[in-house]
């Protein structure tokens, strides 16, 4: 009788210490850092390391701020690599 009553805050805290995914939630990267890849598309290379590539932004700034790049084994965890593309000085010939 004392066990079930138990099961509740038990599974409640194997779902806490999950590691899942969640979309529109704020993900850091393994320096903790909010991870900045606005828009971002992800491929995965032969040996099974997924890559993110997306917009690099910062508040205020208008578009152009680069594309950053982020590499994961288990699509949880990011490691920032910097930028692939920086960000451009003259943006205004690229808006024609």
């Amino acid at each position: 009788m004392f066990v079930p009553r138990l099961l509740p805050y038990f599974l409640l805290a194997v779902i806490a210490h999950a590691k899942y995914i969640v979309p529109g939630a704020r993900w850091r990267d393994t320096d903790g850092n909010l991870v900045n890849a606005h828009a971002g598309g992800v491929t995965v290379d032969k040996n099974g390391t997924f890559w993110l590539f997306g917009e690099y932004k910062v508040q205020g700034q208008v578009e152009g701020g680069g594309v950053a790049v982020y590499s994961s084994d288990d699509l949880d965890t990011w490691t920032h690599h910097g930028l692939a593309l920086s960000k451009f000085k003259f943006l205004c010939f690229l808006l024609l």
